[in-house]
């Protein structure tokens, strides 16, 4: 499926690769990038999840060291440790984030005799910012090739889903996110802003009648493409009868198609096991019921979604 853009909503950004080839840099600045690129194995899509804990761990470690050294007036430390930790864990997160990583490395090393307090003050907080998305980040589930012949796809309905979805948007919070939905393409288009402490843009379908899942898997996608493909992830949001008890409460799952691959989406309900609250783990909450949903929805968050976006797929529904 070829994406078709709705051209006064997306603007796609430069890739890693291309960013690497900018001639928006002087040379000596490219020359400095590459060289600090090539120490890692390569710009990856996505990191395994044992790397992606490593880089967390590190970051956990330079927090630890750095934020005490700023507060107490060392800023030059606390930029220092944070560079040194942001050249670590380069290769070990997601490219989009290897290469803010690299380019505050580089953009520092470049102006070394011009260096003072503001500027490792204004570095230091680049790469916290950078840090706290990278602890943010979950691992998307991502579209693979299906050898098992035997799955059964089962779309969902008009009738199930009703003709247009609920737009819940951070305005709730006081935020200014905006996000809309073309049936006729299961589009999902938007922007999502940090402004006023907000960041999330969602569409909720409820249903009418609650719906026993209990003989499928999980929830399979055809045709998922979107904006941004190596940053943007997407979280597909359900309830069950036990969250229609405690307010604002949700399951959710992140997934993406950092390829562009035409391969199926297939989003397992044993996946989908912690309760949250506002994006909050609920610790000793119960699992997620197939066999009493109550809603499904689709949610545009920070970190990874900041600005505009846009998610169209074929065909949603369950597999089994």
């Amino acid at each position: 499926m070829t994406m078709r853009l709705l051209p006064s909503i997306i603007h796609f950004t430069l890739t890693a690769t291309a960013y690497l080839h900018s001639s928006h840099y002087p040379l000596c600045r490219y020359h400095r990038l590459i060289s600090l690129s090539s120490s890692c194995s390569r710009l990856k899509m996505l990191p395994s999840n044992q790397e992606l804990n490593q880089a967390k761990q590190r970051i956990s470690q330079a927090i630890s060291l750095g934020a005490p050294a700023y507060n107490a007036g060392d800023i030059l430390r606390c930029a220092t440790l944070y560079k040194e930790a942001a050249r670590e864990i380069a290769p070990l997160v997601p490219s989009t984030f290897q290469v803010k990583l690299l380019r505050e490395v580089e953009e520092e090393d470049v102006d070394d005799e011009d260096n003072n307090e503001k500027k490792y003050d204004a570095k230091a907080w680049a790469l916290r910012r950078v840090f706290d998305s990278i602890v943010e980040y979950q691992l998307p589930i991502i579209p693979h090739k299906i050898s098992d012949e035997n799955i059964t796809y089962e779309p969902f309905t008009s009738s199930q889903l009703g003709i247009e979805p609920v737009r819940v948007m951070d305005s709730v919070m006081g935020g200014i996110s905006r996000g809309g939905w073309i049936s006729q393409t299961n589009t999902f288009f938007g922007e999502t802003s940090l402004a006023n402490n907000g960041g999330f843009a969602s569409l909720r379908w409820r249903f009418s009648n609650m719906q026993n899942w209990s003989y499928a898997k999980g929830i399979y996608i055809k045709g998922l493409k979107h904006s941004k493909a190596d940053e943007h992830t997407f979280r597909i949001i359900l309830k069950d009868v036990v969250c229609e008890r405690i307010r604002l409460s949700n399951f959710k799952a992140v997934f993406a198609n950092p390829q562009q691959t035409d391969d199926p989406l297939l989003i397992p309900f044993t996946s989908i096991t912690q309760m949250e609250q506002m994006g909050q783990p609920m610790v000793g909450a119960p699992a997620f019921n197939p066999s009493a949903v109550t809603e499904i929805g689709l949610m545009a968050i920070k970190p990874t979604v900041v600005g505009q976006f846009q998610l169209e797929f074929l065909e949603w529904g369950l597999y089994s």
